[in-house]
């Protein structure tokens, strides 16, 4: 191998015949720079990949060993050998909330048809007097109500106006009430029942989980679902969307929207906090509201909210964030077991009221978007997408 010298080496190098190109030169920089994009779009393409494997793994494993099926057919045989009770089931319940027609309207999508939706057709779904679905295309095994709206969370304002549009026109003289949910909510209809029988048909009513930030009253979370009475219907379409310009009618923060909507027309929010206290809407599942709410989470919720057996009514209506499985689980334990020579009975306790949700130690700059909200509303959407 020849050897140069350093005076041999300096004439090639002056001659240009040996060239070192920098890798940090502008040209090659931008390559770099590439090369660091992509890898960052692929680990995190990875990580998205990887996540919702193993939110699906669970539940693909137990659809391998046909528990899912094994469960539906285990409640639809309890409901059919036991029709006195089916036929009955409200007989406990007072006139009024017995009587209550209420619509149930869940969102959900097409992928989640077969899942989420399933579940909640299948448990608390059959106790609403009617149940639809609220997607973009037919299902032959859902009653679903299409709304033509792209798919996804940038248009869930959109996709909640124009169901509330077609709600109206189609059956406004039907029903008392519209009780809105996502596909993750668990509902305990008797409870609801009871709570909206409180309120007066004539009064426009807009009652669920009061978040407290944002507008001055506040609005409702979306996810665990908010009741509107056949008045606050009427109103929202008569003097919100049709008034151009009034309400926003498309985005992605749809409670949000609804609620803005409702303030400018002046329908107020209800409480549904019990008579001791005790929230009986948990927005943020039943695990963080019994063992304490995560970070930004304290400036949404409404309060009182405490820790431990103190935070949830024991008349609770609506806990988010449940699986399918999590959602068969509870239908058993509430519908399907008892403690022998032991139950209870609300005929004669006063549970809830019929009082205005009012946040009384609210400051002034809750009412905005401030700094220390903007880095929770970013949380918000990482953690429970």
């Amino acid at each position: 191998m020849a050897i140069l010298t350093c005076n041999e080496y300096s004439r090639l190098k002056s001659s240009r015949m040996i060239q070192f190109k920098s890798p940090f030169r502008t040209s090659s920089r931008s390559t770099v720079y590439w090369i660091v994009a992509v890898s960052f779009l692929v680990v995190i393409m990875y990580y998205c990949v990887f996540k919702h494997k193993d939110n699906t793994k669970e539940l693909d494993m137990l659809d391998a060993y046909g528990f899912l099926e094994n469960v539906k057919n285990f409640l639809l045989k309890t409901k059919q050998r036991d029709k006195q009770y089916l036929a009955n089931e409200k007989s406990y319940l007072e006139e009024k909330a017995k009587n209550l027609k209420i619509l149930c309207y869940a969102m959900t999508i097409m992928a989640n048809i077969k899942t989420k939706a399933v579940a909640v057709n299948n448990t608390w779904g059959t106790r609403c007097t009617k149940l639809v679905f609220i997607t973009p295309e037919p299902s032959s095994s859902l009653h679903t109500l299409q709304v033509d709206v792209q798919e996804g969370r940038s248009h869930l304002t959109d996709k909640t106006v124009k169901t509330l549009k077609v709600l109206y026109r189609t059956y406004k003289n039907d029903f008392d009430w519209f009780y809105k949910c996502d596909d993750d909510v668990f509902i305990v209809m008797e409870n609801l029942r009871h709570l909206l029988a409180k309120h007066e048909s004539r009064v426009p009513v807009y009652i669920g989980h009061q978040f407290r930030v944002r507008t001055k009253q506040g609005y409702l979370s979306g996810g665990a679902g908010y009741a509107i009475n056949r008045r606050a219907l009427e109103m929202i379409n008569a003097e919100g969307f049709d008034v151009p310009g009034r309400c926003d009618v498309s985005g992605k923060d749809e409670d949000l929207d609804i609620g803005r909507c409702f303030a400018k027309i002046g329908v107020k929010i209800y409480s549904t906090v019990d008579t001791q206290g005790r929230q009986s809407f948990h927005p943020f599942g039943f695990q963080r509201a019994f063992y304490g709410h995560e970070g930004g989470e304290v400036y949404y919720v409404s309060r009182p909210y405490e820790m431990g057996p103190g935070c949830c009514s024991e008349f609770t209506v609506s806990y988010h964030y449940v699986t399918p499985e999590e959602m068969y689980l509870i239908e058993f334990l509430l519908y399907h077991t008892q403690i022998y020579g032991r139950h209870s009975t609300a005929k004669d306790k006063e549970i809830f009221t019929d009082k205005e949700a009012v946040i009384a130690d609210k400051a002034p700059n809750e009412v905005l978007l401030t700094p220390r909200y903007i880095w929770h509303y970013l949380y918000r959407y990482s953690v429970f997408e």
